[in-house]
């Protein structure tokens, strides 16, 4: 039981909307398509959690983000993500019980507010917002909350005060280093199994986060 939570913090692709499955497709697509490049599973998986811009310079070796930018934003209406059904809920809840909402992830801020356009995803669930754009660090360096903390102190909360929900190693890692509580989530990569192999707390599904906190 994580006790005293005042704030629950989320990754985004793969811990509130489901993204392997569809974007891995997209990308190999478009490294075959327009990079002449057959991608696989195992350098996708290598990369997968990086932030967007330097995930699409790894994978179709380009240094041309813009075009590779532009073959993304053409293409992602045929590989749409999708919500999982029990995160609007899980959100909603959260905010009633008094808890403050936000996120940290390494997608870029154009993607996060696709996202939330097209899946329904209401903006003001969330106290706090923080993309690729606002820090030049990422997970799993814990220099990624950065940002975040600024706002935490404003809000007089303590990071033993603050829970962070992930769907991978560097999630873990990134939050367990900043003195986060952490809870991983298996609907990414990483099983429930696997982070618990890493002494984490773990769960199969976002709802079950309910349960965890008090």
């Amino acid at each position: 039981m994580h006790s005293s939570i005042k704030v629950v913090l989320f990754d985004h692709d793969d811990t509130l909307v489901r993204t392997i499955k569809v974007k891995w497709a997209q990308h190999k697509y478009i490294a075959q398509t327009f990079y002449g490049k057959k991608l696989s599973n195992k350098e996708l998986r290598q990369h997968w959690g990086k932030p967007l811009t330097l995930l699409m310079k790894l994978l179709y070796e380009t240094d041309n983000l813009d075009m590779a930018m532009s073959y993304n934003i053409a293409t992602r209406n045929k590989f749409p993500k999708y919500l999982f059904k029990n995160t609007i809920k899980t959100l909603s809840t959260l905010r009633r019980s008094g808890k403050k909402v936000g996120i940290v992830s390494s997608t870029a801020r154009w993607s996060l507010q696709y996202d939330f356009l097209t899946l329904n995803i209401p903006g003001q669930l969330f106290d706090y917002i923080q993309t690729e754009e606002d820090t030049p660090f990422h997970k799993p360096n814990p220099h990624v909350f950065a940002p975040f903390l600024e706002w935490l102190e404003k809000e007089n909360i303590q990071r033993n005060e603050v829970l962070y929900v992930g769907d991978h190693l560097n999630d873990m890692v990134a939050a367990q280093e900043a003195g986060f509580d952490f809870v991983g989530v298996g609907t990414g990569l990483i099983s429930v199994k696997e982070f618990q192999e890493h002494h984490a707390d773990a769960i199969p599904e976002l709802a079950h986060i309910l349960k965890r906190i008090r």
